[in-house]
């Protein structure tokens, strides 16, 4: 009888044990969440469109990347990556408003050759150049990466944020003239959290350097947008 109330007791124990690891599986089952978001940009641009004939003429010339991390760490067969990405961004930025004809001043090289193809000669090139009413330079002054990170029993969780300071000038293409300079600072996280040690280990996201300096980009828009429409040609008049 005592043995047989023995074997009860040591089968509702295990089961108690088999039912106690169900629910704390179930509670603790393996997960991987990602939340991402950009810090600090600026309003978008609310000046209205103009037609084509009325668009001031601008190029994007020298945008460099003066950062710290510009040793060869962002740099391809092309040069200056980073650089590159934030002139076509800002380039991107100011075709969309609609009120600018973005001329190509980077890629100079790169459409000679194409003319050439073409068969148009050096002169004939020249002449189709379009002339520019104002000159944007820019580069990026600083670029910062940190990443924070928290583990507990079940998991662990990591924090990847990057921080852009870009600088813009303007300027007069007839007299190199500097009209206007701005500052703009951008940032943006991605922040992943694992259970159980599911979801990897992952590098720093690169795609984070260039929201940031998107970020930067676009607080500054507003006053660039504003500076040029000042400085905007009037209608037929002589460039």
């Amino acid at each position: 009888m005592i043995a047989n109330e023995e074997g009860i007791v040591r089968a509702s124990l295990q089961r108690g044990f088999v039912l106690g690891l169900a629910a704390l599986a179930a509670a603790c089952s393996p997960t991987r969440t990602i939340s991402e978001g950009v810090a600090d940009r600026g309003p978008a641009v609310a000046a209205a469109p103009l037609p084509e004939a009325e668009r001031m003429q601008i190029a994007i010339g020298r945008f460099t990347n003066e950062s710290s991390y510009g040793a060869g760490l962002f740099t391809d067969e092309s040069g200056d990556r980073l650089g590159k990405q934030a002139s076509d961004l800002l380039s991107n930025h100011l075709v969309e408003t609609q009120r600018f004809v973005v001329v190509e001043r980077p890629d100079l090289g790169r459409l000679r050759a194409e003319a050439k193809l073409m068969g148009l000669s050096e002169e004939d090139f020249r002449k189709n150049l379009k002339g520019v009413d104002a000159l944007i330079l820019g580069s990026i002054a600083e670029l910062g990466r940190e990443t924070t990170g928290r583990s507990w029993f079940f998991g662990r969780s990591k924090q990847q944020r990057a921080r852009a300071r870009v600088v813009l000038r303007l300027a007069d293409p007839r007299t190199g003239e500097i009209f206007y300079t701005q500052e703009g600072s951008g940032d943006a996280t991605i922040e992943a959290a694992s259970t159980l040690g599911f979801g990897g280990s992952a590098g720093w996201d690169s795609t984070l350097d260039g929201k940031a300096i998107d970020a930067a980009i676009v607080n500054m828009l507003n006053n660039v947008v504003r500076t040029l429409d000042a400085r905007r040609p009037l209608k037929g008049a002589a460039r």
